[in-house]
């Protein structure tokens, strides 16, 4: 709940800015409309067509380089709404330059050019977005009439408007409502998709900006035919506020792409900043200056040296002004990433070495353990040979004593207990190479429990089936050993049974061991096949994590889950291993 709360609040401040600043913008057209503003299209035109579609077009680089982590829509989709933003910015600075230095109206122009695809690439976006949601034909037909109840009227009056002009100017303006009859298409399904979900913010806000943008080419499109359009015109505010709200929303796109990190490591990487200081913000520092001298150079040339009538060098001013910014964000967003970059790869490095002298240790131990344990499993046997001796022997020699015979009954027990031990640690620590054959498995499993003592109390079923399987038969029988000695040891002294079951399929063979003791605790289960975890108080905790090694080792994956308690083995089958 406070989750949503703080998402909500979220989310108004983000409006309640953007509200703020599209008033701001307003009111400056406004006050030029009441009262009248000297030089209006130098001193407010000129920037804010060059500055706001400039912006917009940074924070869209800045969101595709950041793409891989942002989930609110592919990156082909983003890939092309910045193509789309970047072609309305080229088209902007080509009409200021037209406008506001050569002083020439020229139709059809290269502005148009950028005019007219800038709503192709978004309606490439908008399909990418659509593509995966299943778009029903009804809602292709209601969006097709809506947007033709749009694009006729504006068709004929275009027509009717140009029967005098040159065939190439008249193709030219009837594209016009044609490509953005297009980009209404999708707009219009994606907005009955987020009326439904009422989730999508982002979205909400960019097709709200689209919506802006057609009404205002179409309102410019009859001011045009009826001659009646002049810069600083109303209209001019809902081209603005498109503008503005694409750059919003790209900025929110970066700001919610940001990775959400847990105490430690945000502690951690701080720690790494603070120390690499310098070297971070020293790109930094250097573009800062840069920019600073670029634009005091600029406001020098332009209040020191006299104004020409042609006003060039107040439009180039804001030109170079915006391309340094631009190109200076991009230094930094590039050197972000190559900062972050070299991080990963430190702290991947550091992770190998650890890795390393962790192996280094265990191989160490591993000899050591190897060597121990075949010390103390020549004496074992020869205590277990001589236990069986004495239970065996003639009946004028056996012993009758029936306390000394359950002495003797619980001795071999711990034998057997400490033997299974030592086999353990010896698994773990050899790497034997495989001898892969095929194998039937139900062989394979009576064969372990052949080799383990089962208690009466313990029913073992096993299918009779001729499933092969692709494997190290030796190995394979460590682990159904261990598996079948845990599910036997877990269920105690108490009436059980365990359950083996063999399928197989196109790409693997698996075989399932269910038993009936108790679920593995769930704190545990995540980790049960690490080495030295286990649930048993005299266990090593290495048994089980042999049985992963061996499984990996052919290639296979191992299981364990609850309700009921099963082990799951699933091995390639022999076309599709990699030995």
């Amino acid at each position: 709940m406070n989750e949503k709360l703080t998402k909500n609040r979220s989310l108004s401040i983000w409006i309640i800015s953007l509200s703020v600043i599209l008033v701001l913008i307003s009111s400056l057209y406004f006050i030029n409309i009441s009262i009248g503003i000297d030089d209006f299209s130098n001193i407010v035109s000129l920037p804010i067509y060059t500055i706001i579609p400039g912006i917009l077009v940074i924070f869209s680089i800045w969101a595709t380089i950041k793409g891989d982590v942002i989930r609110e829509l592919p990156k082909n989709s983003l890939i092309f709404l910045t193509i789309s933003f970047s072609c309305w910015f080229i088209a902007e600075q080509t009409w200021n330059l037209y406008e506001h230095v050569l002083d020439i109206d020229p139709y059809p122009s290269a502005a148009d050019f950028f005019y007219l695809s800038a709503p192709v690439f978004m309606f490439i976006s908008l399909f990418i977005f659509l593509r995966p949601k299943k778009i029903s034909k009804k809602h292709i037909l209601i969006s097709s009439i809506l947007s033709s109840l749009i694009l006729i009227p504006s068709l004929m009056a275009t027509l009717e408007a140009g029967e005098e002009d040159e065939i190439f100017e008249v193709i030219v303006a009837v594209v016009y409502p044609i490509v953005d009859a297009i980009m209404l298409v999708p707009a219009i399904i994606a907005i009955l998709f987020l009326i439904s979900s009422k989730k999508d913010f982002f979205w909400i806000m960019i097709i709200a900006g689209i919506i802006i943008m057609l009404t205002a080419d179409t309102s410019f499109l009859f001011l045009i035919i009826s001659d009646e359009y002049v810069d600083g015109h109303p209209v001019d505010i809902l081209w603005v506020s498109s503008y503005t709200i694409w750059a919003f929303m790209m900025f929110y796109l970066i700001i919610r792409s940001k990775n959400i990190k847990t105490q430690n490591e945000f502690l951690e990487i701080h720690k790494k900043q603070n120390e690499k200081k310098f070297e971070k913000y020293g790109i930094l520092i250097a573009l800062f200056l840069i920019n600073i001298t670029v634009i005091l150079l600029l406001v020098g040339i332009n209040y020191f040296i006299e104004p020409r009538e042609d006003n060039i060098l107040e439009f180039f001013s804001w030109i170079l002004a915006m391309m340094v910014i631009i190109f200076s964000s991009i230094v930094l967003i590039m050197n972000f990433r190559l900062n972050r970059a070299l991080q990963n790869k430190t702290t991947q490095l550091e992770e190998t070495t650890k890795e390393l002298i962790k192996s280094e240790r265990f191989s160490a131990i591993g000899e050591l353990a190897s060597r121990i344990s075949h010390d103390i499993r020549n004496p074992l046997s020869n205590i277990q040979m001589s236990i069986e001796l004495m239970k065996n022997s003639a009946p004028d020699t056996k012993i009758s004593d029936e306390e000394i015979n359950v002495k003797l009954e619980l001795m071999s027990k711990n034998i057997e207990r400490i033997s299974h031990q030592v086999n353990d640690v010896l698994g773990f620590v050899k790497n034997r190479s495989l001898l892969k054959r095929k194998v039937i498995i139900s062989t394979c499993v009576q064969d372990a429990i052949e080799t383990i003592k089962v208690p009466e109390s313990i029913t073992i079923k096993t299918p009779k089936s001729k499933i092969e399987m692709w494997a190290d038969a030796f190995q394979m029988q460590v682990v159904f050993n261990n598996i079948i000695i845990n599910a036997i040891q877990s269920i105690g002294n108490n009436p059980g049974e365990i359950k083996i079951i063999f399928s197989e399929n196109e790409n693997e063979t698996q075989i399932e061991f269910q038993n009936t003791g108790p679920d593995i605790p769930k704190d545990i289960l995540p980790h049960i096949f690490d080495s030295l975890v286990t649930t048993k108080q005299v266990g090593t905790g290495l048994g089980l994590a042999s049985c992963k090694t061996i499984v990996e080792n052919h290639q296979g994956k191992i299981q364990a889950k609850n309700d009921p308690t099963r082990f799951t083995v699933k091995l390639p089958k022999m076309k599709n291993r990699n030995s």
